[in-house]
């Protein structure tokens, strides 16, 4: 068997087709692995280490860590809580806890009439992720279910169904919860990473998606990796190798041949009998004969959408900066959970609508201090930010990234700035990456972390399956159901499909 690419599904899928004791090859063209879920030291001081692109695990499954047995093979969490902390402009926060108790307070402090309108809203997430997720019918292991299964899993209930299917993340927001600022904080969870504004259609299944996990026990919650993001490709990794799987960096794959294997860069043949690709749907279609797909395969592929919204900063601080809502906390509340920047529903919508026209509009951000947990990444007293800013265009209207992508970074941090006015006196180095620079760096087609929008189009059997109509070609990456982020059953799924055709 041959890998080709080692970003974390591929190494998934090796450690699983090694364990079923077949001779599995991984190859990778860049000079380590993990793909978009790896670790970096873009700072004078190599002290300071990056997880560049994947921040946060929420979504690993846990049949993945077990039956690969990741922490033995160093995976460790710390789980984020609280879960986000948002900031108002009169200085106002609203705070979402583990403990329902503490978010009620929470609530109670900045909108009293909202208390039990969100905790619905909440319960109707978490129902569905109950009725989709569970022992009975997992429906992200194995083959993906169609809308009459998903329908039927979900008791014919109009409203999540709708929630699945079609829902903008702003209507259901502001069916739940009447204040601006309940509104303000909850509806970029349905945009995360998405070419689409929160009043958009389908928005709502992104916020889905992102609670469908369950970490360390606790459904729907989020944590950091120890020593970084890149830790977790690490574990594959030596589960793999441990299985009998070989891994093999600046190793560039030049074709694919099905049936028959790969050909390198410096034009060595290596013969498999089938070949998993973590290359995104685009890039592996590319590295295939023009012959050898079908027409209506190429034609999905040139369709599927990709074009990432995001523009990624990664900081190191001499400090914490201050936030104007924060002056009470001690206990540095707000930089222990996902920090969201955002100054309502329109604004974010329009800000969509703004790069849609090529035009950078970077004002919805999540930040992330993963010191407040694991100091290990940063030198003594340095901290970290790493920013997830919405949204920028892939091709700028006006100029290029290489000429505007400091000044574009600006424009995230002044809107950082509005809630902690001396976030730019604390950053004493940043890495900047604009989704040209995720493509040409990781190798995804327009740079989108998730190999392609996870809106309802592109999702569940409209998600490319592991087995592809050319024949010996599986794809294993985040294109693949049941979707993007840092899940790993992409991987299982494709290894389950190879071994049950190879014995079929």
């Amino acid at each position: 068997m041959v890998v080709v690419g080692a970003g974390h599904n591929g190494l998934t899928a090796a450690a699983y087709l090694a364990k079923q004791g077949l001779r599995t090859l991984v190859l990778e063209r860049r000079d380590r692995v993990g793909g978009a879920c790896t670790l970096e030291t873009p700072f004078d001081d190599d002290r300071w280490i990056v997880s560049p692109c994947a921040y946060l695990v929420g979504l690993l499954d846990p049949l993945v860590i077990d039956e690969l047995d990741l922490r033995r093979h160093g995976y460790r969490v710390h789980t984020i809580d609280p879960h986000i902390w948002c900031p108002f402009d009169d200085g106002s926060a609203f705070t979402m806890w583990h403990d329902d108790k503490k978010t009620a307070a929470s609530i109670d402090a900045i909108a009293p009439g909202d208390v039990d309108g969100y905790f619905a809203y909440a319960d109707l997430f978490g129902r569905i992720r109950d009725s989709l997720r569970n022992r009975t019918r997992d429906t992200w292991v194995g083959d993906a279910p169609t809308r009459d299964e998903i329908e039927s899993l979900l008791g014919n209930d109009a409203e999540p169904i709708d929630v699945v299917f079609n829902a903008p993340i702003a209507d259901v927001v502001e069916r739940y919860v009447k204040s601006d600022r309940m509104r303000t904080a909850l509806h970029g969870q349905g945009c995360i990473g998405t070419n689409a504004g929160p009043r958009d259609a389908g928005t709502a299944a992104i916020h889905l998606m992102h609670g469908m996990g369950t970490l360390d026990g606790v459904p729907g919650a989020w944590g950091y990796v120890h020593g970084g993001m890149g830790r977790v490709s690490f574990a594959l990794k030596a589960a793999a190798e441990e299985a009998g799987a070989e891994v093999r960096i600046d190793a560039p794959v030049a074709a694919i041949e099905p049936g028959d294997g790969v050909v390198l860069e410096g034009g060595d043949h290596i013969r498999a009998r089938a070949v998993v690709s973590n290359a995104d749907p685009k890039r592996t279609l590319a590295l295939l004969a023009s012959d050898a797909a079908p027409a209506v395969f190429k034609r999905r592929v040139d369709e599927w959408k990709s074009d990432s919204p995001v523009l990624k900063i990664n900081c190191a601080l001499s400090r914490l900066p201050k936030f104007t809502a924060a002056a009470e906390h001690e206990d540095r509340t707000p930089y222990r959970g996902s920090v969201t920047i955002s100054t309502g529903v329109d604004d974010t919508q329009a800000a969509y609508e703004q790069s849609r026209r090529g035009i950078p509009a970077p004002q919805w951000c999540e930040l992330y201090f993963h010191t407040a947990y694991d100091d290990s990444i940063a030198p003594p007293g340095g901290q970290t930010m790493s920013v997830f800013a919405q949204y920028v265009p892939h091709t700028l209207a006006d100029g290029d990234w290489d000429v505007r992508r400091d000044e574009i970074a600006d424009l995230a941090l002044d809107s950082i700035a509005r809630f902690a006015p001396d976030v730019r006196d604390v950053v004493v180095g940043r890495q900047v990456l604009a989704p040209p620079d995720v493509e040409a760096r990781i190798g995804l087609t327009g740079g989108h972390i998730f190999q392609g929008e996870c809106l309802p189009d592109q999702m569940w059997d409209r998600r490319f399956a592991p087995r592809t109509p050319v024949d010996g070609l599986y794809l294993c990456g985040a294109a693949t159901h049941p979707g993007g982020s840092v899940i790993g059953l992409n991987g299982r799924n494709a290894a389950m499909a190879v071994v049950a055709d190879l014995r079929a």
